[in-house]
């Protein structure tokens, strides 16, 4: 009884240290980030802000184009704003908080593994994507923690109809804020058939038809609402950054975005180690899950291409890609200590064990964090500089020019949210026209940043342009604005220039 009680506390002390090292993490990349959220964040903030107002949910004031993708934290956010609450903190905590319910969530499900429950908490806790993307103040951490919500009543479910409505309306909640939530139910309706097929010599019970029906009760009437409101099927956002003609580019691109997130997550060594099952043949429902949904998931982000930052897309399948490692490591260790065990040298194995597991964490912490995010993204991007000079600006728009200014911006996230003006995003993520052009070179620039169309931008005449860089100096139409104020930090100052239409009069 004793050794029971012992084994059931040790989980949760690893649960307890994992959480509070997630924490320290946690705050680290909200230092980096200058306590701020990243500009992709404002985005969803502008939205929430309108629909808040009452002019419905709208990046400016009259066009509807769906230039988010998070429902669900978009309108979760839109109270707060309402009561004057800063949006960039806010959502930074509440991510944060949703990534400790994801480590609350691993240590429930898998409490009776400790070996398997203690390392993917480990894992979690000092993996750098999974720390900055649950306070880069995005819907990543929530997104997480309702898919994997989702998938852990689709384990426990078995022939139970009430967990079968649960997982259904869950991974609707997960597709209501991320659409990727549909991508992750639809593989779980595929697992289930195939394990009925094999196992049952059937394809569908009456649990089944329960998930399905409590999943589209709560997606199905969100689905016609916003093809009704936008009128596509898809977001904005997908038509500015995926093309579906001519996918070489694209899926190459997204190849070596996912290199690039092997490479500092120590891939080559942990990937392994998710087939230890299968080569013991010791499958279960849960591991055959599991693999499906994360080579399905990491599919999609090959063939979208990837994304601009080191991790952010890889984060909502950390959790069971880290359970998997964990399961494979278990095997691998137990089959290594009885071999060792019959040489008599069970606890010199014991010691090397540990040591070769404490190297792996700490080696995971520094090349996924320090070497991957922090370098990669956060001095790459110079996020706290962008911050400071963004946010610096918008409020300076905000305060010294006519409200009925029309601005363009090449980040259309704290400029136009703190400046509370018309905006024109100039890479189409809020803009139709953009994210519908015909780009024959898509998937070989930047994600998000290969739609440009000049000549539009032109036409439509902004009074401002607003960039990082310099790419209208010598224009005839417009001049720079060295003669505006808008900081006394020359630092900043050279991070954006203000391009001004020569007709124009404030």
């Amino acid at each position: 009884m004793q050794k029971v009680a012992r084994v059931a506390r040790e989980p949760l002390t690893y649960l307890v240290i994992a959480i509070l090292v997630l924490l320290v993490h946690q705050a680290f990349y909200f230092r980096e980030l200058g306590c701020d959220a990243v500009d992709d964040a404002y985005i969803s903030f502008r939205y929430a802000q309108n629909f808040a107002r009452g002019h419905g949910l709208v990046f400016n004031i009259g066009e509807r184009v769906e230039g988010y993708t998070n429902f669900l934290w978009t309108v979760l956010l839109a109270p707060f704003i309402l009561v004057g609450v800063e949006p960039g903190p806010l959502a930074m905590a509440l991510g944060g908080l949703f990534a400790l319910g994801t480590m609350v969530l691993v240590y429930r499900k898998f409490t009776q593994k400790a070996p398997v429950v203690s390392l993917s908490l480990f894992l979690l806790a000092v993996d750098g994507s999974f720390a900055l993307w649950s306070v880069g103040g995005m819907e990543t951490a929530i997104f997480t923690f309702l898919l994997l919500s989702g998938m852990v009543a689709y384990l426990q479910e078995g022939e139970d109809e009430r967990l079968a409505l649960l997982s259904g309306l869950l991974f609707a909640l997960a597709a209501l804020t991320r659409p990727e939530g549909v991508l992750v139910f639809a593989v779980t309706l595929l697992h289930r058939a195939f394990h009925r097929l094999l196992v049952e010599r059937r394809l569908l019970a009456r649990s089944d038809l329960l998930r399905i029906f409590s999943f589209l009760g709560l997606y199905g009437p969100y689905f016609l609402w916003r093809y009704n409101y936008y009128g596509y099927l898809l977001p904005n956002t997908f038509y500015a950054k995926v093309t579906t003609e001519g996918v070489s580019a694209q899926i190459a691109r997204g190849f070596a975005h996912l290199r690039t997130f092997l490479g500092v997550h120590l891939g080559w060594l942990l990937i392994p180690f998710t087939l230890v099952p299968l080569l013991k043949r010791k499958v279960d429902f849960a591991w055959s899950y599991l693999v499906f949904v994360v080579s399905v998931y990491l599919s999609y982000i090959v063939y979208v291409g990837g994304d601009w930052s080191v991790g952010r897309f890889f984060v909502p399948i950390l959790p069971a890609l880290y359970l998997l490692v964990a399961m494979g490591v278990g095997e691998a260790y137990m089959s290594l200590q009885t071999w060792f065990k019959r040489r008599g040298r069970e606890g010199y194995f014991r010691g090397v064990g540990g040591l070769l597991t404490l190297g792996g964490i700490l080696a995971l912490f520094t090349l996924s964090s320090l070497g991957g995010e922090q370098e990669l993204f956060i001095r790459r991007f110079q996020a706290r500089k962008a911050t400071r000079a963004r946010v610096m600006m918008g409020r300076w728009l905000r305060e010294h020019l006519p409200p009925d200014t029309f601005i363009a911006v090449d980040a259309a996230g704290q400029i136009p949210y703190y400046s509370d003006l018309k905006t024109l995003d100039m890479f189409g993520v809020n803009d139709e026209h953009t994210a519908h052009m015909k780009v024959e070179t898509m998937g070989q620039g930047v994600p998000g940043h290969e739609k440009f169309d000049f000549d539009y931008i032109m036409w439509r005449r902004p009074d401002l342009i607003i960039v990082y860089g310099n790419f209208l100096d010598g224009s005839p139409i417009y001049e720079r604005a060295d003669d505006w104020k808008w900081t006394e930090d020359e630092a900043l100052r050279q991070f954006l220039t203000i391009y001004r239409h020569r007709d124009w009069e404030a």
